[in-house]
């Protein structure tokens, strides 16, 4: 009987404790009844959609699943972040909440547009590790910013020492991180630079996989 009894109990504490996971949250948040579009050009579908641990882990019809949060986006579209390829948040690390993008639904951004960024892109990252912002961030490298810090302004083709220290900071920008360069020939000091000067520039992003952007032309 004694045996019995132990069997019974430990089955019952089985039981019990199926009982609690099963009531554990499932998700962190849950986002219920929203159309989901996903970014790979299908159509919107309703879908629900379980986070957890700042991760989508689930898509599916889970509108009754245990969570911690439920948010009903029912009538709302439910999207990727979106990716902001031209801005001139070059100061993103002055405002790191970066709300005016946040709130649009901005969560990467590209800076460092229209020939103009940070010279020293390893720096620029580096104050933008401190602060810790809450969105993503790329930069191009600018060539009126490189061309000042070698040329000033002036107004004439660079001699051949010049050319090569302006290689040389692209080539660096370009290591340290940037993912492309950026012209805006419409800007001082940018305007006075013929086709063959941006062509090696840009020759030596592209050489380290960098995108070529233009504005301004």
């Amino acid at each position: 009987m004694f045996r019995w009894a132990v069997i019974g109990l430990v089955a019952l504490a089985a039981v019990a404790l199926d009982a609690q996971v099963a009531l554990q949250p499932r998700f962190d948040v849950l986002i219920v009844n929203g159309t989901v579009i996903d970014g790979t050009g299908a159509p919107g579908q309703r879908l629900d959609i379980g986070i957890r641990d700042h991760r989508i882990v689930e898509l599916g019809t889970l509108t009754n699943a245990p969570t911690k949060a439920r948010i009903d986006a029912r009538g709302l579209v439910v999207a990727p972040g979106f990716i902001d390829v031209h801005t001139h948040a070059d100061n993103i690390a002055e405002h790191p909440l970066a709300e005016n993008f946040a709130q649009m639904g901005v969560t990467t951004i590209v800076a460092g547009n229209c020939g103009s960024s940070a010279l020293d892109i390893s720096d620029a990252f580096d104050r933008i590790r401190a602060t810790r912002i809450s969105i993503n961030y790329a930069t191009l490298v600018g060539h009126n910013t490189i061309r000042e810090s070698v040329m000033g302004t002036t107004n004439r083709l660079p001699r051949m020492d010049e050319l090569h220290r302006m290689k040389s900071l692209v080539f660096k920008a370009m290591v340290d991180g940037a993912v492309g360069f950026s012209t805006g020939l419409q800007y001082i000091p940018g305007t006075y630079a013929k086709s063959n000067e941006i062509t090696e520039l840009a020759r030596v992003a592209g050489n380290e996989g960098g995108e070529i952007g233009r504005a301004h032309v």
